[in-house]
């Protein structure tokens, strides 16, 4: 039998490493082709005056248990495991995200706690049922008055790109809470959210397997 071709993967972010690691495993010859001088493309770190800088604000957190089975092989007992809080700025004032329905009524002041209760309960009256980007499928679940406070801003800053062309489909994955009901639970019962990470910051788990992947 002739020997295996190689494998090319192109990039060497979090997605190409861990093909180029699985591939590996397998036996198979792999080769990463990467522009950059280090592993880890978005979710890469960098040094800055003697400390360690993670590119983008990136934890390990997931609901499949092959992932956290593939964080744990590669790192062991070099992980950290922390609480996360995530809070949003708008208006000299910090808010919760995703949002604390409550929190943000009583934060914005009357009238724009009215403009969102007006806005929000037309959407759920007559829900778009065919949305055809980000916008509208959070627009219709929240309102455009609170999709506009919460959402817009903060999305748009991150991608770069409108929330128009951004995938109707994205929103689905990113919040866990779909409804105000359950937004509003939420706000009145917090449940502590606690993940994973590499303790010298998210470039060690790429790192390491680029050295898998060399020895």
């Amino acid at each position: 039998m002739s020997e295996p071709s190689e494998i090319y993967v192109l990039g060497a972010g979090p997605a190409g490493m861990a093909a180029a690691y699985t591939a590996t495993k397998k036996g198979q010859p792999v080769v990463v082709v990467e522009r950059d001088s280090q592993v880890g493309g978005l979710a890469k770190s960098i040094e800055y005056q003697g400390f360690i800088l993670d590119y983008g604000p990136h934890f390990f957190g997931s609901d499949i248990p092959a992932v956290h089975e593939f964080w744990d092989e590669i790192m062991g007992s070099e992980q950290v495991t922390f609480q996360v809080l995530t809070r949003m700025y708008w208006q000299n004032k910090y808010f919760t995200y995703p949002p604390s329905v409550p929190e943000v009524l009583l934060g914005v002041g009357f009238w724009q706690s009215l403009k969102i209760l007006l806005s929000y309960v037309p959407a759920q009256l007559s829900p778009n049922p065919n949305p055809q980007n980000y916008a509208e499928r959070v627009s219709g679940k929240f309102g455009k008055e609170l999709f506009e406070i919460c959402f817009k801003a903060y999305i748009e800053k991150l991608w770069g790109i409108p929330c128009t062309e951004i995938s109707a489909d994205w929103e689905a994955g990113k919040f866990r809470y779909t409804s105000f009901l359950e937004i509003l639970k939420n706000a009145m019962v917090r449940e502590e959210c606690r993940v994973k990470f590499p303790r010298l910051g998210s470039r060690q788990l790429y790192e390491r397997i680029a050295n898998f992947i060399g020895e």
